[in-house]
């Protein structure tokens, strides 16, 4: 018999949710389990609106699981009334599937919305939007979300469609052209009046740092995006979060005079390290993680800004050709650039002309919830 449970939000109750994709991810080569400890702390803090918890059994058998919320800040900001799922996993039947997203669709109507947008992140995280729909071919990098190919049709028959693709693009480091970078750069610093610093991360420096990403971000933040604009508050528990990923020779910041203009923040791609810890710290996953984190060869830049005044004026060639060489430095070999919105044409340009060609899509399904 198919049932599904809403899970209280605490750290008993939604373990058997953490627990279900390390069971249907167990013979696949290419998932990388979430640290379990982590992940629980994260599913326990407060959201932005109203949450639910939702896991399907098949019997005594956990066999799916799904996460519904409504972020109200950002409804505010975009002037909707629209929910979000996140987390779907699901064993290999389209009635576990249904189960799981009926009963998120029917919460999310219950609370007023009118659509429901997802898989999408929480709050200001903008990682892991979308299900993998194209590059199965290997494990995800940093903060990107991997699932098996049959998800999608999943969707598609539970009556969503397709809302927006995040695109994902690979390159070599050994084909980036360095030389033209090396002549074009230094004109551009020269003749629009910027310089490119790379971000050395320190306590007597960290609220000035804070205050400069949160006003380039501001600055730069193109309204329509489906994201919350993060504050001051939001960025600091952002590093918290993701401190130990830092990379000052990947993450550099632009200046115009004493004016922070950009930004790139790139991360090595720790997955390499996380897949050998299999979602545990003890007794031994520390240990994979001092023993690996100086052999990881690829990375992911995540995060480009540059604020309006200096848009296509050079400022992102050259804050992309401080990170090159500084990935360069420490023996990076490839960069994934994800993930790009598709309607984001400036960016997929940008990118594009990095010697980069798309490899890996994740797309974002909607939903209409007034029309049942």
């Amino acid at each position: 018999m198919i049932r599904v449970e809403i899970l209280e939000q605490n750290r008993t109750a939604l373990r058997p949710f953490v627990s279900l994709p390390f069971r249907l991810y167990k013979d696949d080569p290419n998932w990388v389990a979430p640290l379990i400890g982590e992940q629980l702390r994260s599913l326990c803090e407060n959201r932005e609106g109203p949450c639910r918890f939702f896991l399907v059994y098949d019997g005594e058998t956990p066999v799916a699981r799904v996460m519904a919320g409504i972020d109200e800040r950002l409804n505010e900001r975009l002037n909707r009334k629209c929910g979000y799922i996140s987390l779907f996993e699901c064993a290999q039947r389209a009635d576990y599937a249904r189960t799981a997203l009926d009963a998120a669709c029917a919460f999310l109507r219950e609370q007023g919305m009118d659509s429901v947008i997802g898989p999408s992140g929480m709050g200001v995280d903008d990682f892991g939007k979308g299900l993998l729909v194209q590059g199965f071919d290997g494990p995800p990098v940093l903060f990107n979300p991997y699932n098996p190919s049959y998800y999608g049709d999943y969707f598609e028959k539970c009556g969503f469609t397709k809302h927006r693709d995040h695109l994902a693009y690979f390159m070599r480091m050994d084909e980036f052209d360095q030389r033209t970078m090396e002549e074009i750069v230094p004109r551009a610093k020269k003749r629009f009046g910027f310089r490119v610093e790379h971000v050395v991360w320190s306590k007597e420096n960290e609220e000035r740092i804070l205050q400069n990403a949160g006003r380039i971000i501001r600055e730069a933040f193109p309204p329509e995006w489906e994201w919350n604009v993060p504050t001051y508050g939001d960025l600091r528990r952002e590093v918290k979060r993701l401190k130990r990923f830092y990379c000052p020779e990947m993450t550099v910041m632009a200046f115009a005079e004493n004016r922070p203009i950009g930004l790139v923040v790139a991360f090595p791609d720790y997955n390499q390290v996380l897949k050998k810890m299999k979602g545990r710290v003890l007794p031994v996953g520390w240990m994979n993680y001092l023993l690996g984190r100086n052999k990881i060869h690829g990375a992911r830049c995540s995060m480009q800004f540059v604020v309006p005044e200096y848009q296509h004026k050079g400022v992102n060639t050259a804050m992309i050709y401080e990170a090159f060489l500084g990935a360069k430095s420490i023996g990076i070999q490839w960069v994934e650039g994800s993930t790009v919105d598709e309607t984001n044409i400036s960016s997929i340009a940008n990118t594009e002309k990095m010697a980069s060609h798309l490899y890996r899509i994740y797309r974002q399904y909607e939903k209409n919830l007034t029309e049942e």
